[in-house]
């Protein structure tokens, strides 16, 4: 494999604001989010969806919480969490909230793969995540996972709900190409589009945590937020780029976007050569090396 290829780490056989819900269909037809400039309904297609994990595609923040509190050695409310690590990387959690005679960040971060690694088994995903998922295959729109976590816990996870055949990539929060511009840096984002050879401008990114929305909107990319603690009245969901803002996937299903979305999914399908995307962890239930 190419430098490219690696870096990409492609997948291989082994996500009116009334504080209610919101949606602009007329931005999925007409804007470029990276602009903010009004375009002809064709020239912006939706070829890519890239899914966040945590809080978006899987809702997982109740068991981070509870194994960043075990090895910290101290309590992280529900409003810490929320406020100041949804989004973060781990290490730099664990740096900003060790006590200064505790063991290195690095060091902890050890610690916590072996706690979490007992919790995965736990995690749920998103509600209507399965037809979701399977409207967009259908539709054979990319799809790839943009997530901070380590990728032994989303392949684990996503091979456990046998959802991984649906990604074409996941680019995980400890890949070497990621170090050090995690979310809010867009590269993560960035990093993704140029691997699936998608303009940002085209791609529909699903995201719940503050920093992780800002990722998205300043990779260019039009966002749909699940709703949380994490960004409740957070300003940022005021940004034009924010096409629509949900519980689950469920509700997003119901509004007038979707059918939006869709059609517009179909448009840019309507260009591939029908190929299916390769899998992650192999179809259904297939395994992660």
């Amino acid at each position: 494999q190419g430098p490219r290829a690696m870096a990409c780490r492609l997948a291989s056989p082994v996500a009116s604001l009334h504080r209610g819900l919101v949606f602009s269909s007329a931005l999925l037809l007409g804007v470029r989010a990276h602009s903010g400039t009004a375009d002809h309904a064709g020239h912006s297609p939706v070829r890519a969806v890239l899914f966040d994990f945590d809080g978006s595609l899987v809702q997982s923040e109740e068991c981070h919480r509870k194994s960043f509190s075990a090895v910290l050695g101290k309590e992280l409310d529900h409003d810490t969490w929320y406020t100041k690590c949804v989004g973060r990387s781990p290490w730099d959690i664990l740096d900003e909230h060790r006590h200064e005679t505790a063991p290195s960040a690095d060091e902890l971060l050890a610690q916590l793969r072996a706690h979490a690694a007992t919790t995965w088994d736990q995690v749920e995903p998103t509600q209507g995540h399965h037809s979701l998922l399977d409207d967009l295959r259908a539709a054979r729109v990319c799809m790839a996972i943009v997530s901070s976590g380590s990728r032994a816990y989303i392949e684990r996870v996503v091979t456990r709900l046998g959802i991984g055949h649906c990604f074409r990539m996941i680019v995980a929060g400890d890949d070497e190409a990621v170090a050090g511009k995690h979310k809010p840096d867009p590269f993560p984002y960035q990093h993704a589009a140029r691997c699936l050879e998608v303009d940002p401008a085209h791609c529909l990114a699903v995201e719940d945590s503050p920093s992780g929305i800002k990722s998205a909107l300043s990779a260019g990319m039009r966002v749909i937020a699940i709703r949380n603690p994490a960004n409740q009245d957070h300003p940022v969901l005021d940004h034009p780029a924010i096409v629509a803002v949900v519980d689950h996937f469920e509700e997003l299903r119901t509004l007038p976007v979707w059918d939006t979305l869709m059609r517009l999914v179909a448009r840019a399908a309507a260009g591939l050569d029908g190929r299916q995307p390769a899998a992650v962890g192999g179809e259904g239930e297939g395994g992660a090396a």
